[in-house]
């Protein structure tokens, strides 16, 4: 029987692979990337080591592959997010709630290291981020047009504070210890910062971008 398999980066791994690339994420955006290795990847998986290595020449090989994995499963994650015309500030919103989840899983060692360590994967990471400001730009200006936002504020600046904010605040350190859902927090933090963009006679009820909605799948 043929065993599916699945592209990271430019490997073809076979399916049953996922939860050792899953698990070395994990690892290594909690611990850091200088504590990885594959010898204790393995025992805890409890596969061998040459499981990996039948794939990987070396550790830095493995680590660059599963981030590279990672970054398309959030660059993915991302563009898959369908703009709304008729409400351009809910699509910026369901955006941010996206970055929210996805880099709450990282701390500050893990990306610090793959920052010195994997340069070009950090470039990609890099031109993510500008992608994105350009989009959140966009949909901004439309809902600005629209009415929504305040005309007298600098789009280009707000949307670089919120980016900002979510890369330096929104660590796990943080989130571990807050009496919060990981929800109730982004929602809390949207009310407050984008009360202050809207204008007077808008009232939104940020909640409803946040819930929990069941899947139709």
């Amino acid at each position: 029987m043929k065993l599916k398999t699945f592209l990271m980066s430019k490997y073809e791994l076979p399916e049953k692979f996922r939860p050792v690339v899953n698990l070395a994420l994990q690892k290594i955006f909690s611990n850091g990337i200088s504590g990885f290795t594959i010898e204790k990847l393995a025992a805890e998986l409890r596969i061998s080591k040459k499981t990996i290595y039948k794939y990987f020449r070396s550790k830095e090989e493995f680590v660059e592959a599963v981030l590279m994995y990672n970054f398309d499963q959030m660059d993915s994650a991302i563009t898959s997010i369908p703009d709304d015309p008729d409400d351009p500030l809910g699509t910026a919103l369901t955006i941010l709630k996206k970055i929210f989840e996805l880099t709450s899983k990282m701390s500050s060692r893990g990306i610090y290291e793959s920052k010195i360590y994997y340069p070009q994967y950090w470039q990609r990471i890099e031109l993510f981020r500008e992608n994105v400001i350009q989009r959140m730009y966009g949909l901004f200006q439309k809902a600005q047009k629209q009415g929504v936002l305040r005309q007298d504020i600098n789009i280009e600046f707000s949307i670089n504070i919120l980016m900002k904010t979510v890369q330096e605040v929104f660590q796990p350190e943080y989130l571990v210890h807050s009496p919060y859902s990981l929800s109730s927090v982004i929602s809390m933090f949207i009310d407050m910062v984008m009360n202050g963009l809207l204008e007077k006679r808008h009232e939104i009820d940020f909640q409803k971008y946040f819930e929990n909605k069941p899947s139709t799948g």
